[in-house]
């Protein structure tokens, strides 16, 4: 939200790349439909152990973008094996992952881990 507009970021990068908007509520995700944004980024929905939020949307905002928005869309913030369910559930098939993989001693046990959740 901070970052560049999507009409700045495709005069920079061109217009065959995608370009994808970090939202937070649904008014945001609204306004990056609107602004022609490629891809969402929805969150933080958890507390991370790799950046600090003093709010997260939880899965509630997951599943009111869901029901809205056509988007592809991804879960990004705390995202963990355990809480693909809550993921699941409120309509995301997607996520975004740092800690939860580069993190641990088995990156590749905990991908699959979170690949097979997902599926």
């Amino acid at each position: 939200q901070d970052e560049l507009p999507v009409h700045e970021a495709r005069r920079i990068v061109g217009a065959s790349q995608l370009v994808g908007v970090s939202t937070h509520s649904l008014e945001q995700a609204r306004a990056a439909v609107l602004d022609g944004a490629d891809y969402i980024g929805c969150g933080p929905v958890f507390p991370s152990r790799t950046k600090a939020f003093a709010n997260y949307v939880g899965p509630e905002l997951l599943e009111a973008v869901a029901r809205e928005i056509s988007l592809p869309a991804f879960a990004i913030g705390g995202v963990t094996e355990e809480r693909i369910v809550a993921i699941r559930q409120a309509g995301f098939r997607r996520v975004a992952v740092g800690d939860a993989v580069a993190g641990v001693d088995d990156p590749r046990a905990a991908l699959d881990a979170l690949r097979s959740a997902l599926s």
